[in-house]
């Protein structure tokens, strides 16, 4: 047992030390653990349950699992190699085996039945009936109530999902790696910001190469599809871009997706059917705010007859733009991007390498740990000697400002790293724990992930940000402040535990939406040479390119949200239509974007085939509509009398179980919330002066 007071942070994982041969028997141990305690418990033979005697003994046993486990899946995700798949894909396996054993478990179930039925229940706090409620919610659709052969029948198709997901996930990131090229000839990379061509030239060094070497990474890719003059290397590039993992491109069915795709929406289908539900949209709207899969259509159309026209006005400019300036009369799918930020240049006069300079590291987390002091009432140190994976890990220590008690901590990894995967996450090492006679508090500790590419010290200058990596570390941070902050101390429903998925991107939407105020950015920004900030113009210019992407960027959601919708609800699956052709179809039924018959997006679409988005996807937007009404009520102060702290961490989960969501969440604002929030949020950007005037 851990001593009152200990530090928690001294039970950080020691990942330098960490040996994989060690990882699987220490795993065993926990899950012989938790199997032990679950026996105990049956063996006892209860007639009345009490929570002491039932959910406190299972939960810190499965938590001593999560923080065994949780280190491992970490470095699965950010360095990942052979060795620490076998090593993952073994234990994840057993563990699984251990879930399905206690889901499927009807003793223990009858026993969690009872103790919602009996008079003590009424005795419990709201929290610890959420809880309860969650876990009557889990068992239901893990099969409890399925047949001897069904349920065998349940586990053969979780287990081979969660296998299919795996390949999916590394097969994506064996086709990014497995293609680049060496540019020797510096006149065929005309266009490319000097910054850019830096870091090409640094990978072709590190790789004993004389030239510039560029990735199928997004940083290193996206220099090529939109800033560089030679058309036919924007081809190839994109070509190879949007075939990775498929059949078509340079690596053509060397790490296939594609009958992994069309398996694993077969068996989502299966396993939905099989819990008696018509498709693997409605398991999934179970656990969610929206319990309707016609409600999350009509959202999205919705969405997409607000913009279409307006998208498909977009491009035609950007045409007639490419035709008037660089005699470009047949754009191709790899000149759009090209000419759009042509376009962007000469409409905003703001470059991302112009923006770049202005936004060091150090300044722009000084000035997001100032806004969440303001905001939440706490203070954010930096932490030296902590144990990381790789030197540019830091480590950061939340406090309450009232009280100076220590809330939590996050591993902060920004940078991009060969067998790290892609985008940026927030993922958990511990959750907040603490109940009735505990002789100690478990504090919530995450790590904060992206992928930016950034010129580094050894340039002689500071790690400096595109204005999408600050958007993307305001976001991520968002994640962090949820979990860490949250006042709930029971693990399954703490933090973003619990918390729906259509809900659980609010916190983290509204943090985004303050990088973009006038005086954040006024703030935040400093040239890392001249120390100056952002001018007036500039900022105003900023802020008319934000409107300007925000629907591009809202067609794209919606694409995305309709084809998860549409391949987990509405897919024939005896039609056996190819999967990329269903993702063209649906770009097309909005407009006709240039698009490639090789394209084959999906086939590294990870959010929705090895990740939880999926039949989930419109929960960006539908967050963003939330999130978007909370700052538009924030800017016009009409929150100043509500606790954001509790509304935003905490009002989350009780929302996510809210009988009536709509009503629940309108009740602070006194009128239903529709997607008018989100179509009128990017049209406003400024905060009142007087609340944030930063140093």
């Amino acid at each position: 047992m851990i001593k009152l007071n200990q530090d928690f942070l001294s039970n950080l994982p020691a990942f330098s030390s960490m040996k994989l041969s060690d990882v699987s028997g220490f795993i065993q141990k926990k899950i012989n653990n938790c199997y032990s305690t679950v026996e105990k418990i049956l063996s006892k033979k209860l007639v009345t349950i009490s929570w002491k005697e039932i959910y406190d003994p299972i939960m810190f046993a499965e938590n001593e699992l999560k923080l065994a486990w949780s280190p491992i899946v970490h470095l699965y995700r950010v360095r990942n190699d052979e060795s620490l798949r076998l090593v993952y894909e073994n234990n994840l396996m057993s563990i699984l085996e251990y879930r399905y054993w206690i889901t499927h478990n009807t003793n223990l179930y009858k026993y969690y039945c009872l103790l919602s039925k009996q008079d003590s229940y009424k005795s419990l706090n709201i929290t610890k009936k959420m809880a309860l409620r969650r876990t009557l919610i889990n068992y239901k659709l893990s099969g409890v109530y399925l047949s001897g052969d069904k349920k065998k029948y349940y586990r053969r198709i979780v287990s081979e999902l969660t296998k299919l997901s795996l390949y999916y996930e590394n097969n994506v990131l064996d086709a990014t790696l497995g293609w680049k090229k060496l540019i020797t000839n510096k006149d065929l990379l005309s266009g490319i910001p000097e910054d850019k061509l830096k870091i090409a030239c640094l990978e072709a060094q590190l790789n004993n190469q004389k030239g510039w070497l560029f990735t199928l990474h997004y940083p290193s890719y996206s220099a090529i599809l939109l800033y560089c003059d030679n058309s036919e290397l924007r081809e190839e590039f994109y070509w190879a871009f949007n075939t990775r993992a498929s059949d078509q491109g340079p690596n053509a069915n060397q790490w296939d997706n594609t009958e992994i795709m069309n398996e694993i929406i077969s068996l989502r289908h299966n396993l939905a059917q099989t819990l008696g539900f018509n498709s693997y949209l409605e398991k999934s709207l179970q656990e969610k705010m929206n319990k309707n899969p016609q409600q999350i259509l009509n959202f999205l159309m919705n969405l997409s007859n607000h913009i279409k026209y307006s998208i498909s006005e977009e491009f035609l400019k950007i045409q007639n733009f490419a035709k008037k300036y660089y005699s470009c009369v047949n754009m191709q799918p790899w000149d759009y991007e090209y000419f759009r930020e042509k376009q962007k240049m000469y409409l905003f006069s703001v470059s991302e390498t112009e923006l770049s300079v202005y936004f060091p590291e150090e300044k722009v987390l000084d000035v997001m740990f100032e806004i969440a002091k303001r905001l939440y009432g706490i203070s954010i140190k930096k932490r030296n000697y902590v144990d990381v994976w790789h030197p540019s890990v830091q480590f950061f220590d939340i406090f309450d400002l009232n009280n100076k008690k220590w809330k939590g901590g996050f591993y902060l990894d920004l940078y991009l790293r060969d067998n790290k995967f892609g985008g940026a996450w927030m993922d958990v090492y511990s959750d907040m724990m603490h109940t009735e006679g505990m002789l100690y508090k478990q504090y919530p500790i995450v790590y904060l992930i992206c992928n930016f590419s950034v010129i580094d010290k050894k340039f002689g200058q500071s790690c400096l940000l595109t204005f999408d990596n600050v958007s993307t570390l305001f976001h991520e941070f968002g994640h962090v402040l949820h979990h860490i902050l949250t006042s709930i101390s029971i693990p399954s429903i703490s933090g973003v535990n619990g918390v729906s998925l259509d809900l659980v991107e609010v916190p983290s939407q509204f943090m985004e939406k303050f990088c973009w105020d006038t005086n954040i950015l006024r703030a935040m920004s400093m040239h890392y040479k001249t120390k100056k900030s952002l001018s007036n113009k500039m900022i105003n210019n900023v802020q008319k390119l934000q409107l300007y992407q925000s629907k591009y960027n809202l067609f794209k959601q919606v694409i995305y949200g309709l084809f998860d919708y549409h391949i987990h609800h509405e897919y024939d699956l005896n039609q056996k239509i190819p999967v990329f052709l269903v993702f063209n179809k649906i770009i097309k039924s909005i407009f006709s974007y240039p698009v490639m018959n090789t394209d084959r997006f999906p086939n590294t679409f990870t959010h929705i085939f090895s990740d939880d988005y999926a039949a989930g996807y419109y929960s960006y937007l539908w967050s963003d509509t939330l999130a978007s009404k909370i700052w538009l009520s924030f800017k016009k102060m009409k929150l100043k009398n509500i606790n954001l702290r509790k509304l935003i961490f905490d009002d989350m989960l009780y929302l996510s179980m809210s009988t009536n969501c709509e009503k629940y969440f309108s009740s602070f604002f006194n009128k239903t919330v529709t997607i008018q929030s989100l179509l009128k949020y990017y049209n406003i950007s400024t905060l009142d002066n007087n609340f944030f005037k930063l140093l």
